[in-house]
């Protein structure tokens, strides 16, 4: 048969330095602020696309190691709107259920 032409291999003689540089860093208190937000966004989106939220929902919001209790009606911005158009920021928030 006839010799077929091999394929092109390059030379392995080159240094890889494409990793020597690889660092990671997480912040835990960050991460966990993060997460805490999220999750919090989670139960009121929860509580708002409940089958018993018609209009608004009295919950309880737990906000600097207090409880207050407030209709909530919906979400603007970055915020909890209440029946009484007070606004609370979703970012102060520590926990909310009905």
């Amino acid at each position: 048969m006839k010799e077929k032409p091999k394929m092109y291999q390059n030379k392995i003689d080159k240094i890889f330095h494409n990793n020597k540089l690889v660092y990671m860093s997480s912040d835990k208190i960050k991460m966990g602020d993060v997460y805490k937000i999220n999750d919090i966004r989670k139960k009121i989106d929860d509580i708002i696309n409940d089958n018993s939220f018609i209009y608004r929902t009295r919950v309880n919001i737990v906000i600097n190691n207090e409880i207050i209790s407030r209709k909530i009606i919906g979400i603007s911005n970055n915020n909890l709107v209440t029946i009484d158009n007070e606004y609370i920021p979703i970012d102060s928030i520590q926990d909310i259920y009905k």
